[in-house]
Parts: C-alpha cells; structure tokens; sequence
C-alpha cells in the first residue's frame, strides 16, 4: 500500500491552507521546470501553468476547479518564478478562455510524461480492477487502488464519477460471484436452516442466538470453556465446519464477516437477501475459527492450572514428608537411647516405625508430579470430554490422538479400569503408571497422558484441527511440497541463499574464524574474562561525558514549543498525514463523523470507554463512539495509519542525527486488565494480571510495528513479524538489525532472522547463554577454550537444510506468519530435522554475535542505546494508556488487535508532533544565529510528553482544517 508519498492522488482539488512542508514536499518547482514554462508560456500565463503542473504531478489529476487555492502555494509559485503573487481572481480572468485552460493541461501532461487512458489501458484497468477486487476489503479501497495503479503507470486519472462506475459494477459482480462460491458449496437449505437458527431466542442467555455468538470468551473458567464448545457445537451443526472458502483471503471473510458484528440483529434482517447470505455465511465460519482457536488456547492454559496444582500439591507433600522423616529420626534416635530397655525391644519399636518405609527408591519430582496429577481424574476426565467435541486429526506419529480415541471408547462404555492388553502406545515418562498393577491408576495416568500430548502436539503442528485458523497440519501452514520442488530456485533467488548447506556454512566457518581471532584480542586487552565455568563476563559500559548542556538545551526547546492540547495535536497531525481519510477509505464526509473517529481512537488507545470519551467531546454520545470503535477493527487501516505517520515523522532532518531508520528495538509492554480475562498472565515484575503489547521502535523513534500478545511467552516470533510487516512496504531495504532483550530470542529465533535479511542482537542476561557453541572441527585459540561449547552438528544443518529453506520461505512469502511458525518449529518441535538444524545453525550465529558483542564496545552501546529508546517510547505510551483496561474490554482478537494499534497510532501521533516543532524550532534558531549543536539534538527524544495535556474536555476545531480532512461537497465540486 503506497505511503504519504500518494497522498494528493486521485485528488481533483486543494485544501485552502498548505503547509510548508506540503508546499516544498508535493508542490515543488523545480530549476528545470521553472526553464521549460518560462520558455513555453508567456509572463501573464506562467503562474496558471505552473499551478497545473504542480498539481498535476502530485495528483495525477487535472485541477479543474479555482474555487479554492490556498495562499501559501500562490505565494510560493509567483516567488519561484518572479512574478507577481497571483489570485484565485486573476487565474479566473486567464481561464476564461477554456482553450487556455486546456493547453496549459495538455502542456502540463505532455512535460510530466502522462498519457490519457486508450481503449486497451482501460481493459487492463478493469482487468486489475477486477484482480484487486478478489483481495481489498471495502469499494472505497479499490477506489483508492486504482488511482494508485494509474498513477504509478503515469496514465492521466479520469473523472472519480467514470472510476466510480467501474469500481461499482466489478464490487457488484464479485459480490455476484462470492454468492455463487457460496451457493456451491453451502446448500441452501443449511443457508435457510442458519438463518433461522440465528434469529431465534437462545435459551439462556436472553438473546438472539446471533448476539450470543457475537459474545466473545469473557473469563478463564470451565464454565467459560462449556459456553464456547456450546457455540462450536452450534455452529458445526449448522455445517459451518465443512464450509471450504480456500480461494477467498480469510482477511476478506473477516471483512465481512465483522459486517454481522456491527450491526444489531434487526438491521441484519433488513439486509438485501444476497447482502445476507454472503455476511451471514463468513460470520458464521470466521466465527466457528476463531472460537476452535480459542477453545484450544483454553484449553492449553486450563493443562497448564492442572500442571500447576499438581506441582504445588507435590511440593507440600514433600516439605510435609520431610519433617515427618524427621521426626522418625528423633524417634529413632530416642529409642536408640533408651538404654533402660532390651536391645530386643527397641529393635522391634523401630520395626514399626519403619513399616511404612519403602525399598523403592524415591520417585524425582516430576515423577511425583506426575503421580499427583492422576489424582486429578475428574478435571482431567471432564477435560478430556470436551476436547474430544474439536475433532482432533494426526498423520498417525502423534501418539495423542490415538489415546483421546482409546480413551473415549472406554468413557462411552463406563469403564474405569485400563485393559491389561492396551496396545496404545505412550511415552516413557507414564509408562510405569500406565502397566502397573492399579489399573484404575493406569486409567488415569492414560488420560493424563493423552492431555499433556494433545497439548504439545497442538504446539508442534502432529495435531490439529481443520476448522482452526492457527492449529492447522503443519504442512497446511508452508508451501506445498509440489510447489517448493517446482519454484524453489525463484524463493531461494529471492532471499538470496544458496541451495546447498556447505556453501553457506563455508561463508559462515570464515566469518566464525575472523570472529574468534577477534574475541581473544579483546580478551588480552582486558575487556571481558572467562570464569572457571567458561562464562563470558563483560565490563560495564562506561557512561558519555556529557555536561549537562543536551538537557538544559532540550527544556529550553520544549519551553519555547510550548504546552499543547492533545486534540490540537491530533487533529494537526491529521491535516498533515490525511491518517483518517486511511482509516476510514475515505474522507469524513462531515465533522461529527471526523469526531467521532478521533472518538474512537482514543477510546480504544486509552484506559476510557465509549461513554468516558464521550464526557469529553460534549457533540458525542456514546453510540457514534462506539460505531466508530467498531469500523476501527477493519483489518490492516490501522497500520497503514500508523505508516503514514511514521513516514510524515521520518521526512524531517533531524531524525537523520537519530538514527538512519535501518535499526530498532523491540520489546513488549504490559497493560492492566482484569485477571478474568482468558487470555491475561501476571506480570512478573509488578504482580498484577495484563496481556501485552509488543512494539518495535525505530532509532529514529517511531513504532513501525505492534502486537497484541500473551506476557511471559517467547516473543521471537512477534519480533522476526514486525521486521518481515514492515520491511516489505520500504523499498530502501527495511530493517537490518533488530535488538531485543532475553525474551526477544531464541537459537531458532536467531537463525530465521538471519536466513530472512537481518539480524536479531539480544542482550543477554542469563550467563548460561555466553558460551562459544562451535563445531568441534573449528581451531579456537587457546585462551578461548574453556568457554568453547563444541556441541554444534554441521551434518544435522546438512539434514534439515531444505525443510529449513522451505520454512523460511513461507513465511517471507507471507504464506505463514512467523509467530506461528515459530511455535510449531520452536521448542515444542524438539526431535524434528528442521528444528534440530534451526537450533545449531542458531547457536553459531549466537557465537558470532558474541564475538562482537563482547570485543566492539561501541556496538553494545548501540544496541543499549537502541532499547532504551524503545523503554522511553513505552513511557510515552504509558502517559497515554495510564490505567486499567476496562474489564470488558480486549475479549476479541479484532478488538485487541485495535486496541494496541490505536495506542501506537496515538503514540506516533506524539511523537510526529513533537518532531515537527522541534524541527521548526531548531531551523527558527539558527535562523536567528543561535548555535546548537548535531551532537546536542542527537542526545533528544521526540517521546516528550511532559507538555502535553491528554485529559480534560477535548475540543476539535474542524473548521480550521475541514478542506484538508472533509469530503467536498458534490454542489460544490459541480460548480
């Protein structure tokens, strides 16, 4: 999706203000044009011609309306050329000859290269309409696609009423064709059967059966988990799980689908018959997905309480068996003692304190655990029971579901006891329980089993579930293996890897080797030691000279800035970026519709509700905030917001002494919400229950990228995304290097990153991981040997090289995203080929890095740097979001997924903001001779906010912008 470079496009008119930086960015003359119009026109018509030519060159469109010039571009045009300013009045006079009008627009098309749509451009634009339509999500977007595709191909944009037309009839017949998808492959006698079903009155809940399925998981509770499997059972009774919609992007379905959820059931009956059908059917399928999903997750944490309680009653029980062992040694030892008694009796009182002391030898704590677990049988057993309604598949190696069905056998037939001739494989740690002589233990130590093992075989991709949007099989989730064999040189090409192993482990031998030699030279200067263990230990970075002139000139600046509304700011911002004409695929069509977006945005990206924003904006009622939360959820507006605002921030000077946008951090931030909510974790630093938001924040300080996720679960995944998101809408090559902390990494983390363009620098923390992981084959110096880890197989990277090829291939190729690929190849893969060879290959980059890590002092202060410059955009964003999530707030991924990218919008809101003034101070400054240093500005921050008033009564003043930000009215557009 193209940037702020493409903001004018497709435009047939200007706003009446423009900004400096709009005139000098969008409406520029250059030298070479200032030549070619003093050349063709005479002095009196210079100004009009080069008024069509800026235009024209930002817009793609003809300027055909004079109703509305703003000042700042007739200024700059008549100082560019040395005439006098000109008016709206005087290009009246000039354009009243319409001849005129028409040759300095056809001068102006023939200078920039444009040409007019002939009759074969114009099949091809209706071709791509057509292709475009299948994947964008609103008519408005394949509006706005189409100026692009024209504008690219430097073809002259028609009148929006032609494209509008055309746009119309392609939405119409892919509507038409969506219809006939679905009539193939839904009956329609289950179309009628689901329509009826969903208007009824639901039996318990009070509400239409529609509403009830719109309620998403409210707390972590069994009974949370028997109300989803309710609705799984409704819906695959409705057939909605064996509704194939392959061909049609789930991005698409969800689109739809979120139609349904917005809307209030009396409204959905009103729809058109087709419009219905078409929502109705992805509601109902989209919503059967993201349930199995959450069902599975619930499922996975309700294992996780169980583990829990085992473990918990396992560890009392063995602090009470201790000191019940020792007081039978002070009994023992009175006995022992009592010499007033026969050796003969005291030997026979020990006896029978002894008589319940076994030979065995004692069990290790998780054998303990185990055995305390089945124990548990009723929770186990009512677990069980419901899994049993997901449909769990398995290509015949996961032992798993094998046990589910054995075990759902024996359940339906009432037996207790485990049959002495089972023959279902399990693994070696239950085998004990599972023959011993208790059969009814064994029983249990069966169900046990099978629910561990369905756990990490969902983890690992050997279980799945068909009708789930993340559990799928995993060789659903890369590319086919026909393909890979077909078009594997056009991905290897593409990511720039060899197709055989050695001839990139050779390249890497030699970086290792340079590396090393490198290391033991910082070791002999005395920047690090190796302990007795072989642990690397680092100096402490010493801290910059600095005297204190960087911060006072920082307040000073902030100072002359000034204090400032947040409205202010936001609307501002907007009349420079057009973020809302982004998230709304168009223009506000009036002010209380553009309120009510910046409602919306702030209710979802602060701690407030819909009616608390609505308190503060005196025009609002809670109703249209929530409408506009609602249209927020539209997938992918957000980011593309949040990338605009980025680029507007990135286009000022001074970032460049930030940074060259080419490094970030990443990390993750907690948000306080209830502990009821099914997905929320204690956060271990301040023990309270939150979800996460992970962000990646440029050197250059702005958040190109952010995530709703689970705290204390590894965030390599959400991290190797946010790079592979962003990078592919740069053309100047994206990320290079991404820092992280501990949590950020993981040795398959590491090698993904690296097979996929960049490098992932964490900051290790626990002492463990500074060891030198190398092949045994590789000379190390001798000073370096005993931190020298030679575990590494050269042959199992050897092994898995293709499957790792392929993995990293589907997910450049969007095919899979990385977070879950990294969950089924991550850990929970332990065993497999491709995780066997991710992993060494991980841990010799990890030893490269270190190499550098620990001899380049300037290289660890870049990459502390780096992270606390994202911990000061998390200050930023806590100023912002500065309390508890509500408690019904974040129960749906679409709504959680809002939430996160509205307070990174808002964010970047701030820190755009910032920017802009510091750059407008800075130049005033030096304008007027004032000395401030390069090195001074590097050492500020735009995540200022000490100046800022994000509470009180917001007030938005439209009319100051409403050219830039309104849609025109057609009466005026027609005039």
């Amino acid at each position: 999706m193209p940037g702020l470079e493409f903001r004018y496009v497709g435009k047939d008119s200007l706003p009446t203000r423009l900004s400096e930086f709009d005139v000098d960015r969008y409406f520029a003359l250059t030298e070479s044009d200032i030549a070619a119009i003093n050349q063709k026109f005479r002095r009196d018509g210079r100004a009009g011609a080069a008024i069509q030519l800026v235009f024209l060159r930002a817009a793609g469109h003809t300027l055909d309306q004079l109703n509305t010039l703003p000042r700042q571009l007739l200024r700059y045009i008549g100082a560019r050329l040395g005439v006098p300013t000109p008016t709206i009045a005087s290009l009246r006079t000039i354009y009243q000859r319409y001849k005129t009008l028409y040759e300095h627009q056809v001068w102006a098309c023939d200078y920039l290269g444009l040409t007019r749509l002939d009759g074969d451009q114009w099949t091809g634009l209706e071709a791509w309409m057509r292709q475009d339509a299948a994947e964008s999500l609103t008519i408005e977007e394949l509006l706005q696609h189409a100026y692009f595709w024209l504008y690219e191909r430097r073809i002259l944009i028609p009148s929006t009423r032609a494209l509008q037309d055309i746009a119309r009839s392609i939405w119409t017949g892919i509507e038409r064709e969506l219809l006939a998808m679905i009539e193939a492959v839904v009956p329609l006698a289950q179309i009628t059967q689901a329509e009826a079903a969903v208007f009824a009155q639901h039996a318990t809940s009070g509400t239409t059966v529609l509403e009830w399925l719109k309620t998403p998981p409210a707390r972590h509770s069994p009974s949370t988990m028997t109300e989803t499997l309710a609705k799984i059972h409704f819906l695959k009774a409705l057939g909605a799980d064996r509704w194939a919609f392959d061909a049609i992007p789930i991005e698409k379905q969800r689109a739809y689908g979120q139609r349904i959820q917005a809307r209030r059931p009396a409204k959905v009956r009103e729809l058109k018959t087709s419009t219905r059908t078409i929502e109705l059917v992805f509601f109902l399928r989209v919503t059967l997905l993201e349930l199995t999903d959450a069902m599975a997750y619930q499922s996975g944490r309700r294992v996780s309480d169980l583990v829990r309680r085992a473990y918990n009653k396992t560890t009392a029980k063995q602090v009470r068996s201790a000191v019940e062992y020792r007081q039978q040694l002070v009994d023992i030892k009175a006995l022992v003692d009592d010499t007033r008694r026969s050796a003969e009796a005291r030997l026979a009182d020990i006896g029978k304190l002894l008589q319940g002391f076994s030979a065995k030898p004692p069990a290790s704590h998780a054998a303990s655990v185990r055995e305390m677990l089945t124990e548990d049988q009723h929770r186990i057993r009512n677990l069980l029971t419901a899994l049993r309604g997901l449909e769990f598949a398995s290509n015949g190696s996961d032992p798993a579901v094998q046990q589910l069905e054995f075990i759902g056998s024996l359940h339906d037939q009432g037996a207790t006891e485990l049959p002495r001739d089972c023959q279902v494989p399990v693994s070696a740690s239950w085998r004990d329980m599972v023959n011993g002589e208790d059969r009814k233990r064994a029983m249990r130590a069966m169900e046990a089993c099978a629910m561990m093992g369905l756990r990490r075989g969902l983890r690992r991709g050997t279980v799945w579930i068909n009708h789930s949007l993340s559990f799928r099989e995993r060789d659903q989730l890369l590319i086919a293996p026909a393909q890979w064999d077909t078009e594997r040189d056009r991905y290897l090409s593409s990511l720039g890897l060899p197709n055989q192993a050695d001839t990139y482990l050779n390249r890497l031998m030699d970086h290792l080797k340079a590396g090393l030699a490198g290391l033991d030279e910082a070791r002999e200067a005395g920047h690090f030691t190796i302990d007795a263990d072989g642990v690397l230990h680092q100096s402490q970075l010493e801290a910059a000279d600095t005297d204190g002139i960087p911060t006072r000139t920082r307040d000073l600046l902030f100072r002359d800035i000034g204090n400032a509304q947040f409205a202010d700011m936001i609307l501002e911002m907007d009349a420079r970026t057009n973020f809302s004409e982004v998230l709304l695929a168009r223009k506000a069509r009036d002010s209380h519709e553009l309120i009510a977006l910046y409602a919306g945005l702030i209710a979802h990206g602060t701690e407030l509700d819909a009616k608390g924003v609505a308190a503060m904006i005196p025009q609002l009622d809670p109703a249209h905030v929530s409408t506009a939360m609602r249209a927020l959820e539209m997938p992918g507006r957000l980011r593309r917001a949040n990338e605009r605002v980025v680029e507007f921030q990135r286009t000022h000077p001074i970032t460049e002494l930030w940074g060259t946008g080419q490094l970030a951090s990443s990390d993750s931030m907690s948000l306080d919400t209830s502990p009821h909510l099914f997905y929320a974790r204690a956060d271990p630093r301040r023990r309270t229950h939150a979800v996460g938001i992970y962000t990646h924040v440029l050197d250059q300080h702005g958040i190109v990228y952010n995530q709703p996720m689970v705290l204390n679960e590894r965030q390599t995944g959400v991290a190797i995304e946010g790079v592979m998101r962003h990078n592919e809408t740069r053309t100047d090559g994206g990320l290079l290097r991404l820092a992280v902390d501990t949590h950020g990494y993981t040795n398959v983390g590491m090698a993904v990153a690296k097979l996929l363009g960049f490098d992932l620098c964490p900051w290790l923390r626990n002492l463990s991981e500074r060891k030198l992981y190398l092949p045994r084959s590789l000379q190390v110096p001798d000073g370096l040997a005993g931190a020298v880890s030679p575990d590494i197989s050269l042959k199992a990277i050897r092994e898995g090289w293709d499957g790792l090829l392929r993995l990293v291939a589907s997910i450049h190729s969007g095919r899979v995203s990385a977070i879950v690929a990294l969950q089924r190849f991550g850990s929970a893969a332990q065993g497999d080929p491709i995780h066997r060879a991710t992993d060494h290959l991980g841990k010799l980059l990890r030893t490269l890095f270190l190499c550098d890590f620990f001899s380049n002092t300037e290289f660890r202060r870049e990459l502390r740097t780096l992270l606390n410059r994202g911990e000061s955009v998390h200050q930023l964003q806590r100023a912002i979001y500065s309390s508890k999530m509500q408690h019904d707030r974040g129960r749906r991924q679409d709504e959680m997924i809002a939430i996160s990218g509205s307070l990174t919008l808002l964010t970047n809101l701030v820190i755009g903001w910032n920017t802009q003034r510091m750059q407008i101070t800075v130049d005033a400054w030096r304008g007027k001779g004032q000395r401030i240093d390069d090195d001074w500005l590097r050492r500020m921050g735009p995540a200022h906010f000490a100046h800022v008033n994000f509470r009180g009564i917001l007030s938005f003043p439209i009319h100051l912008y409403q050219d830039a930000l309104l849609e025109v009215p057609q009466r005026r557009a027609a005039s």
